[in-house]
């Protein structure tokens, strides 16, 4: 079994120094996934950007508009100028509600943090061995002062009993 750890980085290239040294020390890479608006690259790690809710709803809209705008180009050509609005609207309204949603969705267990990441910082989710992840937790809060243990819940609180 695994336990989940949270940590959090101010700084995401102290994120980045931790799990290298966490992957030097043997634990396999496909434990990590970092979360954050800048992502360090080229760590063999999961990665998740975070975006916010704006952000989503922007990007769905124009993927949305621009997929209706080429879909009725390409099947409805003699259409009046105010059909094509009303349908790239349609489209708009479609794909920046499914972006929300999915976006909304993937950030729910990390609603906790939404905060610290929209400020920059980077969350590491780190899945460990039951054995090992008090452990590591230990090692982290006593060797690296710049970073926060949250432990196994998002939040930093311990779970409830």
């Amino acid at each position: 079994m695994t336990t989940r750890i949270y940590i959090r980085a101010r700084d995401p290239q102290n994120g980045r120094r931790l799990v290298e040294e966490l992957i030097a020390d043997g634990i396999d890479p496909e434990a990590f996934t970092l979360i954050g608006q800048q992502l360090p690259s080229g760590l063999p790690v999961k990665t998740r950007r975070w975006r916010s809710d704006a952000s989503a709803l922007l990007r769905g809209a124009l993927i949305g508009a621009a997929g209706m705008l080429a879909v009725s180009l390409l099947l409805l050509q003699a259409l009046q100028p105010f059909a094509l609005l009303t349908l790239i609207v349609i489209g708009a309204a479609i794909g920046g509600g499914w972006w929300l949603r999915r976006n909304r969705s993937a950030n729910l267990p990390l609603s906790a943090q939404q905060q610290a990441l929209q400020g920059g910082e980077l969350l590491i989710l780190a899945d460990l061995p039951d054995a090992e992840a008090p452990r590591i937790e230990e090692r982290v809060s006593q060797g690296h002062p710049e970073l926060l243990v949250l432990g196994p819940d998002a939040g930093g609180s311990p779970p409830f009993p």
